[in-house]
C-alpha cells in the first residue's frame, strides 16, 4: 500500500510508546478541585518557561485563546489582531460569540501586525472614548509561513502600543524560541499573558498552557470554568507534555531544517514554484499554485495530505511522525503533482 504522508498540521502526530507509558503512570487528582498533581507540575513548568508567575492547563489553543479574552476583555471592546490571525479567521466567531468583543484588524504581510497601523489605532480610539483594550500578537504567525516574532519586532509592537496590554497566542511558541535561539520568556517580555500549545510541535496529544499573572490565572480559572473546560482527573493528559516538553523541544529544529529541506527540492527541481526558501524559518511552507482545491485533491491521491489556507496557500506542515525519508518523498510527489 502507498504510504500517506501527512502534512496538513503538526497536530496529526500520535504519541510515542514511551510518552503513552509516561502517561499512564501519571500521579491524577480531581484538577477541578485543583488536587491533581500533575496538572499543577505542568502548569508551574510552562509558567517558569514562559516567564510568568503562575499558568492554567486547558484543553486546546482556541479555548486558551477565548479563556484569555474573557478575562482581559469586556463586551464591547476593540481589540487589535492581525489580519490572518488564529483569532479572526480560525475559531469559528468565538471571540464575537464568547466574549462580544470587536476584532480590528491590521496589515500582517510581514508575519507580524503593522506597527504604524497599531499606533493609529490606538491613537483614534482614545480619541474615541472607546480605548483599544488589548493587541494579540500570534508567534509564530502561520498564515505567512510560521514566520518567528524576535523582541525587535516585539519592542516596536509594544513602542506602538503605548501602554495596552499585549497578549501572544503562542500556538507555536516553542518553534519560534528555537529558531531565534532564545527563551521563550525572552519572547513573552512585554506581554500581560501567553497561551501555549503542547499538541503542535512538541507531539503530545492534547492540551495548551494559559499564563499569566497569579491574579490573572485566578480570574482566568473562573472563565474555564463557563467554557466548560474545569477538568477533572487531567493528569493523564497533563503528563503528556510534561513527557513533551523534556524530549521533543530540542527536536524542533528537525522539523525546521526538514520544512527547509522540502522547500529547497520543490525550488531547485522546480524553479518556476514560489516555495520562499529564505522564508521557510519554523516548520510551515506554502506553496503557491493554480487551483490549490484541485491541486490538492491530485496530492491526495499521490498520498500526500495537505491543507489550503483562505488566501489559497497550500500549506505543508513538517512534525514529529515525519522523517527525512518521508520529506525526500513528499517531495517527489508535489512536484509529480504540479
Amino acid at each position: 500500500m502507498m504510504q500517506v504522508i501527512d502534512l496538513r498540521s503538526d497536530t496529526v502526530t500520535k504519541p510515542s510508546p514511551a510518552m503513552r507509558a509516561f502517561m499512564i503512570e501519571a500521579e491524577v487528582g480531581d484538577d477541578g478541585y485543583g488536587e491533581d498533581p500533575t496538572v499543577s507540575a505542568l502548569e508551574r513548568r510552562v509558567a517558569a518557561l514562559t516567564g510568568f508567575e503562575a499558568g492554567l492547563f486547558v484543553a486546546s489553543g482556541t479555548m486558551g485563546n477565548q479563556v484569555a479574552l474573557r478575562t482581559l476583555t469586556q463586551p464591547g471592546d476593540p481589540v487589535i489582531v492581525s489580519a490572518r490571525a488564529h483569532l479572526l479567521q480560525f475559531e469559528a466567531g468565538a471571540s464575537a460569540k464568547n466574549s462580544s468583543i470587536q476584532l480590528l484588524a491590521v496589515d500582517d504581510r510581514h508575519g507580524y501586525p503593522d506597527p504604524d497601523q497599531v499606533a493609529d489605532l490606538v491613537r483614534q480610539y482614545r480619541r474615541l472614548h472607546n480605548p483599544i483594550r488589548l493587541i494579540a500578537v500570534e508567534n509564530t504567525h502561520m498564515p505567512s509561513g510560521g514566520v518567528p516574532i524576535d523582541q525587535t519586532v516585539m519592542n516596536a509592537i509594544i513602542e506602538a502600543a503605548d501602554g495596552t496590554p499585549i497578549y501572544i497566542d503562542g500556538a507555536r511558541l516553542w518553534n519560534a524560541a528555537v529558531a531565534l535561539d532564545v527563551t521563550p520568556a525572552g519572547l513573552c517580555q512585554g506581554a500581560i499573558a501567553v497561551s501555549t500549545c503542547l499538541s503542535k510541535g512538541l507531539a503530545a496529544p492534547m492540551g495548551s498552557v494559559l499564563s499569566g499573572s497569579q491574579e490573572f490565572i485566578e480570574r482566568a480559572r473562573i472563565e474555564r470554568a463557563r467554557l466548560g473546560g474545569r477538568l477533572r482527573q487531567a493528569g493523564i493528559m497533563a503528563a503528556g507534555g510534561l513527557y513533551a516538553l523534556d524530549h521533543n523541544m530540542s527536536r524542533l529544529a528537525d522539523d525546521h531544517r526538514r520544512a527547509r529541506s522540502l522547500a529547497a527540492s520543490i525550488k531547485t527541481q522546480l524553479p518556476s514554484a514560489t516555495a520562499d526558501v529564505l522564508g521557510v524559518r519554523t516548520n510551515i511552507v506554502l506553496l503557491k499554485v493554480q487551483e490549490p482545491h484541485q491541486y490538492l485533491a491530485r496530492l491526495h491521491e499521490h498520498g500526500v495530505l495537505c491543507n489550503v489556507l483562505p488566501a489559497g496557500d497550500v500549506r505543508l506542515v513538517t512534525h514529529y511522525d515525519l522523517d527525512d525519508r518521508a520529506i525526500e518523498l513528499a517531495a517527489s510527489r508535489i512536484l509529480a503533482s504540479l
